[in-house]
């Protein structure tokens, strides 16, 4: 009787859990039924999507869960071309300190297959992130504030009290990008799974409030980070969102909401994305090598004593999704298996053709006759090949 009150309460423990993890998301749905990614944020009409390949799309309708969006155009990028050669072309030339601030509104935001929790009303793991993006900045040659302050319950009034800690944060000085740092709430880790460098890695999503008079800045922006990004760590941007509301973004030009991750992603493979992430950010902002830039070097370019990086700043590196280009590897390894099997029946009988009449014997009584014909009952499958 105590075993079965015992597992009815952990049953009714791992549902509750279940429950609360379910977090509300939207599908952004082509009117041809293509679906191209989810959002954690209630759309509107007007809302507009640039996809990881520079497309834009529009939404036209809602349907319930579904956004449907129709195509707008291809999306031209602003010229980086000035990160292939040594000449540094900020953004925006500033003058005295760089300083760029951060801070989460939402600040029980964590991911969990690391934190056994996506929300902790403590305090979210998301200020972990906040704090390695912060140091890999400061790495770079940037000034950074943080701010811890928490601004719970997650609800609707979650960005009033986060505007004050976005205004406390201006007031210690303008700064040249003021972000916030989020992690998404849509259930599907392979969104934002990806390989760079050869490293476990997440992808990070932009989104730009419609809603205010710093829209266009914000904007233009978000597509520098993305352009610099495409060129340098093709992918790590995973798409920009440009929603309804403010999202404090018109409290100061250059302010962006940052999505690092989403909840069932673990925890590691965002911090792994944040030297990458600030590297893009000191060149977006700023232009070329600053401080340590080595620190985000994922090439392994040995850096001398002052902490510069002795072959200059890595080339694009390539991103893969998880799951993607996985096949590729199976298929050498399939190639080798194959390979050696067949080096050690021509070894064991002695002649190629034997050797091979071997291989082909093994290869079907393995596959039970799925590859070739079946062995006959009674057939040896030793001796089943000639000299």
């Amino acid at each position: 009787m105590k075993i079965r009150i015992a597992l009815l309460t952990l049953l009714m423990m791992l549902f509750c859990s279940a429950a609360q993890a379910e977090e509300n998301f939207w599908s952004l749905i082509t009117k041809e039924g293509t679906v191209l990614t989810q959002i954690a944020y209630e759309p509107d009409k007007g809302d507009e999507y640039i996809s990881g390949d520079n497309v834009l799309y529009r939404v036209v309708e809602i349907s319930g869960d579904k956004a449907i969006v129709e195509k707008a155009g291809d999306v031209t990028l602003p010229d980086v071309s000035w990160l292939d050669g040594q000449e540094v072309v900020p953004v925006s030339v500033m003058d005295g300190e760089r300083l760029i601030c951060l801070y989460c509104t939402h600040s029980d935001e964590s991911y969990e297959p690391s934190d056994g929790t996506y929300s902790n009303d403590k305090r979210g793991s998301i200020y972990e992130i906040a704090h390695e993006l912060a140091d890999a900045l400061e790495e770079d040659g940037v000034t950074v504030h943080v701010s811890d302050s928490l601004h719970h319950p997650h609800d609707a009034g979650a960005y009033r009290r986060s505007r004050q800690t976005a205004v406390a944060l201006l007031k210690q000085g303008m700064p040249d990008a003021l972000l916030d740092i989020h992690r998404d709430g849509i259930p599907n880790p392979d969104e934002y799974a990806a390989t760079i460098g050869g490293k476990p890695c997440s992808k990070i999503r932009l989104l730009v409030g419609r809603g205010n008079q710093n829209m266009a800045v914000n904007k233009e922006m978000a597509l520098t980070i993305k352009a610099v990004a495409d060129h340098v760590y093709p992918g790590l941007i995973k798409d920009i969102y440009m929603g309804k509301g403010a999202f404090n973004q018109d409290l100061s030009p250059n302010s962006l909401l940052l999505e690092c991750g989403t909840y069932t992603l673990k925890k590691e493979r965002v911090m792994a994305s944040m030297p990458l992430m600030a590297n893009v950010l000191r060149r977006a902002l700023y232009g070329g090598v600053t401080g340590s830039a080595g620190a985000s070097d994922v090439k392994g370019n040995a850096s001398d004593e002052s902490g510069g990086v002795t072959q200059g700043d890595p080339d694009p590196v390539p991103v893969s999704e998880d799951g993607k280009g996985s096949g590729s590897g199976m298929i050498w390894l399939l190639i080798v298996v194959l390979g050696g099997g067949l080096l050690l029946c021509i070894l064991s009988s002695g002649s190629l053709k034997g050797g091979m009449k071997k291989a082909s014997r093994n290869l079907r009584e393995a596959t039970g006759g799925l590859v070739g014909k079946k062995p006959e009952e009674g057939e040896d499958p030793q001796h089943s090949g000639g000299k």
